[in-house]
């Protein structure tokens, strides 16, 4: 039967008798299954909120700094930078949040205007300073280390370039800075001893 003379009543008709297992779909049900499919009708998705970068993360939490407050840095991203910090927190930092069971995250600093980065002592090609950074906690998963321990081994799906445990008092997680696409997936740790390879308690 053609896909277009099939109408609303014969689409209800079919799927009863699919429910009740009286038909024999071993056979081609691909039209009356497509046209079951048009008859569909999806509310359309929520416009998201004002300053809400993904489910969980907003642009705010992603730009607040004390540093920029007390100094009168302002620190607002440009149409590139919120890009990359959209990119951060859907295909990154949402993923950090599921595996730490949902739990919130604190995070500490987000992007950094060149100026700020100066003020705070960031290093000169920080991915802070395109968005593709953030320091963060996660308070009601557990400790610092537990949290490095439990994205360890998911660089790879998180697109992340670096995991660093910092002075065992902050994570930092950084996206490949652009133009760059392909994460390095290292993991670091950084206290007094200086620079380390791998996730050190």
């Amino acid at each position: 039967m053609p896909q277009a003379t099939i109408t609303l009543d014969q689409v209800e008709l079919w799927l009863r008798c699919v429910g009740k297992g009286v038909l024999d779909l071993s056979r081609d049900n691909e039209a009356m299954a497509n046209a079951a499919l048009g008859f569909l009708v999806r509310p359309p998705a929520p416009s998201p909120e004002p300053g809400q970068l993904s489910p969980h993360f907003t642009l705010a939490e992603f730009i607040a700094s004390d540093t920029a407050a007390m100094q009168g840095i302002d620190n607002t991203p440009d149409s590139t930078v919120e890009a990359q910090l959209f990119d951060l927190a859907n295909d990154t930092m949402e993923g950090v949040r599921s595996i730490c069971g949902g739990n919130p995250v604190m995070i500490s600093s987000g992007f950094r205007c060149p100026q700020l980065n100066s003020a705070v002592g960031g290093a000169s090609n920080s991915a802070h300073l395109y968005g593709a950074a953030c320091d963060f906690t996660i308070p009601a998963f557990g400790s610092v280390l537990n949290v490095c321990r439990a994205i360890e081994p998911h660089l790879a799906e998180l697109g992340i370039d670096q995991l660093i445990y910092e002075n065992g008092s902050w994570i930092h997680i950084g996206r490949a800075i652009p133009p760059s696409t392909t994460p390095r997936h290292q993991c670091l740790t950084i206290d007094s001893r200086g620079t380390q390879s791998g996730i050190v308690a």
